[in-house]
């Protein structure tokens, strides 16, 4: 019986010295972006984004449009070549602030050319919808108010720069080819 117990606290203190006794890694230490071979457009679009945006700065999901990640492609101005919304929430003096911005190529350089402050807890919807049927695209913003509420902010390109044109509520998925 005693050897027994001798025996199964030497194995004990074994494991025990040879595991050591640090603290274990948090899971968010442990959670690593996929690594590819080779870099890809993607790769290079996710490293420009982020110089471009302050530090701490999280992307946001659309809950309900296309976009997963907060950033949506559309010619806003008509040059031929797209823009980028990018929604992301930016931690301003400890408090989390949603924003939108829009970035526009200048040659091989993204640039923030427009931000805005959002509204409520989160993104609804985020896209490039022609509301006013004048052929170019507005950029269409639907924040989360919270009980069920939405706002919806609609940005129409005007002297090189997105200008508010409408601001109201909605209830419920907001479908970009059915704003009235």
């Amino acid at each position: 019986m005693v050897n027994r117990l001798i025996s199964t606290g030497l194995i004990v203190t074994s494991i025990l010295w040879l595991g050591g006794c640090g603290m274990p890694a948090s899971p968010i230490d442990l959670i690593k972006p996929p690594v590819s071979e080779g870099t890809s457009q993607k790769d290079k679009w996710s490293t420009t984004l982020r110089a471009l945006l302050p530090d701490g700065a999280r992307l946001l999901a659309s809950v309900h449009g296309k976009e997963s990640n907060g950033t949506v492609f559309g010619d806003m101005d008509g040059d031929g070549i797209n823009e980028a919304i990018v929604v992301y929430e930016e931690d301003v003096l400890n408090e989390k602030k949603l924003k939108a911005a829009l970035l526009k190529q200048y040659k091989e350089d993204w640039r923030i050319v427009w931000d805005t402050w959002g509204s409520g807890y989160g993104l609804d919807n985020v896209g490039f919808a022609d509301v006013n049927k004048d052929g170019r695209p507005e950029v269409v913003l639907g924040w989360s108010l919270g009980a069920g509420g939405n706002g919806l902010d609609i940005y129409e390109w005007t002297n090189h720069t997105l200008q508010l044109s409408m601001k109201k509520g909605y209830q419920g998925h907001l479908d970009l080819n059915q704003i009235p």
